[in-house]
């Protein structure tokens, strides 16, 4: 008996890690893309920049909510406001209209999402779009001022835009989340202790990558964020995972935080 004990402390071991582990599996990563870079016009004031926010999701994974609980606050920041777009602009992606993108810059839009870029288009990163743009120069100015999370200097919108065009664009549901500066107001911290923002049924990436846009966020400032994700795994069994501090079946990852409230390095390979 005691030459078995190893052996079924092993077991034991795995039984209740396989779960753990499974989940693990979940999330590749969450990356940041620089989708523009607008320089002032003066060359003291910083410039302003477009971020997107995209997850990476395991294969065959679906995202069913972004939130905050009194755990686990949801939290974008900036050390300057968010831009909005106060005439045309939203604060879900999906009720953009995207014929009417190329007036002013309603494609700046600081908006949350669970996919949709507009009512029309998946925001997918602009390295990976190949399919021309939609928008124009102008009012869209080239942007070569700044290199993007590719390295490379960005080209201008109207040679490629990140919009996918799709034909199911789903509803994003508001759960108790008065989603803050965005829409016609302007403010610098966009967060919550008891609300979501989800796609019912969860949602896939439009793309073999399987990666998904949740927020667009424009600013001159520092961009940070702390968020906590709702998956549904390959087995429909809802997964949570947590930007820090996680509790009985809950799971972190590295790149769920970002910017100033950042507690350890990025994970690799988004």
């Amino acid at each position: 008996m005691i030459a078995m004990r190893p052996l079924i402390v092993l077991v034991l071991f795995l039984v209740t890690a396989a779960p753990r582990l499974a989940a693990q599996e979940a999330i590749d990563s969450v990356f940041v893309e620089v989708y523009h870079v607008q320089p002032a016009e003066r060359p003291s004031e910083p410039a302003m920049v477009t971020y997107r926010i995209f997850v990476d999701l395991a294969e065959g994974h679906e995202l069913q909510m972004v939130y905050g609980d009194q755990a686990h606050k949801l939290r974008f920041w900036t050390t300057t406001a968010f831009e909005n777009d106060t005439v045309l602009g939203a604060k879900f992606g999906h009720l953009i209209q995207a014929g009417r993108l190329n007036e002013g810059t309603l494609a700046l839009d600081s908006y949350l999402t669970i996919g949709a870029a507009d009512n029309e288009h998946m925001g997918v990163p602009r390295a990976w779009d190949q399919d021309g743009s939609v928008l124009t120069c102008p009012p869209y100015p080239g942007s070569r001022s700044r290199k993007g999370d590719a390295g490379g200097i960005l080209a201008p919108l109207c040679v490629t835009d990140g919009l996918m065009a799709y034909e199911e664009i789903r509803e994003v549901v508001d759960f108790r989340f008065a989603s803050g500066y965005l829409y016609k107001a302007r403010g610098f911290d966009i967060e919550t202790t008891d609300g979501a923002y989800a796609v019912l049924g969860g949602k896939r990436g439009v793309t073999d990558r399987n990666v998904l846009l949740i927020a667009q966020l424009t600013t001159t400032g520092e961009l940070s964020y702390m968020i906590n994700l709702q998956i549904e795994t390959l087995e429909h069994e809802p997964v949570k995972y947590v930007a820090r501090d996680p509790g009985p079946g809950e799971f972190t990852h590295p790149t769920l935080t970002y910017g100033k409230f950042r507690t350890s390095a990025p994970a690799m390979g988004h």
